[in-house]
């Protein structure tokens, strides 16, 4: 009886090593795309200077030109000198973009390695809010609607006062 539970043990290991899982398993496991980008924000974040090494020049509003954007989005920039955002890619409908939302709060929640949560009191039907167990920053994804009727998903991280 022990060799058999032994052989299924290391049958489900080699399985594992193969990738040889389920696609929800697989999909936890996929790297994500914008982590290293989103952890070097968070530690600008948290540094003296904050986000001074990366603000760019000023563009339209208050808003001003960025160094570090996240890979996959678009339009990332600075909103004064305290909010960072950038938009996710165009989708075709409010659904799809609420779905969208949950699995970039979901893999921002698995880039930062339990050391982040969501903060359910604060959220609404269109957002969801992610704190930092410790340091200054938060982060909305916020839904939205594009220009031509088409949704999207905005990432907005901000120092909190």
């Amino acid at each position: 009886m022990e060799s058999k539970l032994k052989f299924w043990v290391s049958a489900a290991f080699v399985a594992m090593l193969l990738g040889w899982t389920n696609s929800s398993s697989a999909e936890l496991s996929k790297p994500i795309p914008y982590c290293l980008e989103l952890k070097e924000l968070n530690n600008y974040a948290m540094s003296q200077r904050r986000f001074a090494p990366i603000i760019g020049m000023p563009k339209e509003g208050n808003y001003r030109a960025t160094s570090l954007a996240l890979t996959g989005w678009m339009n990332c920039s600075f909103y004064g000198t305290t909010t960072y955002t950038c938009d996710s890619t165009e989708l075709k409908s409010h659904d799809e973009a609420a779905r969208a939302q949950q699995r970039i709060a979901q893999e921002i929640l698995n880039c930062f390695e339990g050391t982040w949560a969501e903060a359910p009191d604060q959220m609404g039907p269109d957002f969801v809010v992610l704190h930092p167990k410790l340091g200054p920053a938060s982060i909305t994804l916020n839904l939205d609607e594009a220009d031509g009727g088409t949704h999207l998903v905005r990432l907005i991280l901000f120092l909190r006062r």
